[in-house]
């Protein structure tokens, strides 16, 4: 008994459109290689992916209605599974994919521009935070010369540390 599928399949970006046109007649090939008569054949567009796939985060979009025997969904769902320009596939039933409209969201490419302009205002902005430097660095050096004088200040000879221990003992002797 022949029914009618619904097969959505996702080529990877990095494939001209050309090379997606290949795509499309290498599955049209597996479909009739199995049987299954290819009935209509869209191209969706490209369009950003939920997740990354196999590092690529946007795809090319195609679907297809065919008519095939359920006996060869296993195979043709297998050879679809192995076939390397096909990121990820699903079919399905047209009574289970119904007739409604797809709002997908068309993908749109990123201008560069916004960057460059970000590192134009950090390197603006590090000239007016030249002074904060200069601070910091005077900072630095007052503190550094504050721990050459703890230096100097804690040499001590043998006799003035043994009265400091003395003094520190008594001292905690008449606390008890």
């Amino acid at each position: 008994m022949t029914t009618q599928y619904e097969l959505l399949y996702i080529v990877p970006t990095s494939f001209t459109d050309e090379e997606a046109g290949a795509v499309e007649t290498t599955v049209a090939g597996i479909l009739a290689k199995h049987g299954a008569t290819v009935d209509d054949t869209r191209r969706l567009g490209k369009f950003k992916l939920a997740y990354p796939i196999k590092k690529q985060r946007h795809g090319h979009y195609v679907l297809v209605r065919f008519t095939a025997e359920g006996k060869n969904m296993v195979k043709i769902d297998t050879e679809l599974r192995i076939t390397p320009s096909v990121l990820r596939h699903l079919i399905l039933r047209v009574e289970e994919a119904g007739d409604t409209k797809y709002d997908l969201v068309q993908f749109v490419e990123v201008t560069v521009e916004g960057k460059e302009e970000r590192r134009r205002a950090g390197k603006t902005a590090g000239k007016e935070g030249e002074k904060d430097g200069e601070e910091v660095k005077a900072g630095v050096a007052a503190l550094e010369e504050k721990k050459e004088g703890d230096l100097a200040a804690s040499t001590m000879t043998s006799d003035e540390v043994e009265k400091k221990i003395e003094s520190a003992l008594k001292d905690d002797a008449q606390a008890v």
